[in-house]
């Protein structure tokens, strides 16, 4: 093909002002994936913590809202609550920990002889620092019987979420 007089191809200048452009592109991809292959380990500790701390919340909010009384336990036992039933007359609802490792914990509903794991990496040390473990306390209330305030933490890998939650009884104390 016979190119015409007016026609030209690009020059050396403008053939390395490409390739430099390029080069600042593909450089700016690479750091972009180098970074996400790095922060993705943290997101999946971060995101499996939060999930702990989640279901712990939901759970206990969920059968605090049902009980007549609530007991803070000692020790693995973390927290016991009693619900007002037709028949049998009360069931207990009994929340422990079993060990993973160090003070990591693994949360365990048990009602009435069926357990089921609510979390993992529980950070509960009774023992510890209470601003960082796993507490439960109960405030009374004129009106409303009481509040539970939970304060669930959960450490995954270098990542620990911590998250409060109140909750108070739906059903009516028992008249005395």
């Amino acid at each position: 093909m016979k190119l015409k007089t007016t026609e030209k191809g690009f020059t050396l200048i403008e053939l390395l002002v490409g390739i430099a452009i390029l080069a600042v592109v593909v450089g700016a991809a690479s750091m972009t994936v180098i970074t996400m292959m790095r922060l993705s380990p943290q997101t999946n500790n971060w995101a499996i913590a939060l999930r702990q701390v989640q279901n712990t919340g939901y759970w206990i909010s969920r059968d605090v809202m049902m009980s007549d009384t609530v007991t803070p336990g000692t020790g693995d036992t973390f927290l016991t609550l009693t619900q007002p039933q037709i028949s049998p007359p009360n069931k207990t609802i009994v929340y422990q920990f079993e060990p993973m490792s160090g003070s990591l914990k693994r949360l365990m509903r048990d009602d009435a002889g069926q357990q089921i794991m609510i979390a993992e990496y529980i950070y509960y040390d009774p023992l510890g620092d209470p601003a960082n473990s796993t507490r439960v306390t109960t405030t009374p209330q004129k009106e409303n019987g009481w509040v539970l305030t939970v304060r669930i933490a959960a450490t995954h890998g270098n990542t620990t979420v911590t998250r409060q939650y109140e909750a108070t009884q739906r059903v009516p104390a028992p008249s005395p």
